[in-house]
């Protein structure tokens, strides 16, 4: 089995998990808060992934270092990712897990690149735009991108909508270039 597909089973039994207790926000901070530490600690991460050391020590440990300070349901499915040998995943499952809770909230995560830093009132409308025009709630992460000239490039996924002037620009000369001049 690949390993998104892998991932993203993991992440759909959780979120069943998260929903059951409730608590489906916090299960989401705490297993970011949990890939942070990952990733910022090699040797932590080299424990869990390394198939050598026995699944045993690496649950003690997990108990050790997470016992009474994460959900118990959610400790439970971190000792179940250790039996089946997928701590190398956790930072995926993580990843298809958010995406998961951003569903199960109706909001998704847009790019927004604009030629300049937008200010806190056009980042309002924007996002009230967005959501009105894709009917989610709408979250936004902003780029700069000084080449645009003016206007905004929106992407959603693997769709972009381009209303950038050097866009326009482009169009035009295209349309220039194909006008036979009589």
């Amino acid at each position: 089995m690949q390993d998104t597909t892998v991932a993203r089973s993991y992440a759909e039994a959780l979120l069943e998990l998260a929903a059951a207790d409730g608590e489906v926000e916090l299960y989401d901070r705490e297993i970011q808060i949990i890939v942070d530490l990952l990733r910022s600690e090699t040797d932590f991460r080299l424990f869990l992934e390394t198939p050598k050391i026995d699944p045993g020590d690496k649950k003690r440990v997990i108990r050790e270092v997470f016992a009474g300070k994460v959900p118990d349901r959610l400790l439970h499915f971190l000792l179940i990712v250790i039996d089946k040998r997928r701590a190398r995943l956790l930072p995926s499952i993580a990843d298809e897990f958010s995406g998961l809770v951003d569903q199960h909230f109706g909001r998704l995560k847009v790019e927004i690149t604009t030629a300049s830093e937008p200010d806190a009132a056009m980042q309002a409308s924007l996002k009230r735009r967005l959501g009105s025009l894709l009917g989610k709630d709408v979250i936004p992460r902003y780029r700069v991108d000084a080449r645009l000239i003016g206007g905004v490039i929106v992407r959603v996924g693997d769709s972009i909508m381009d209303g950038s002037i050097r866009h326009r620009l482009q169009l035009l000369r295209r349309s220039l270039l194909r006008t036979e001049l009589g």
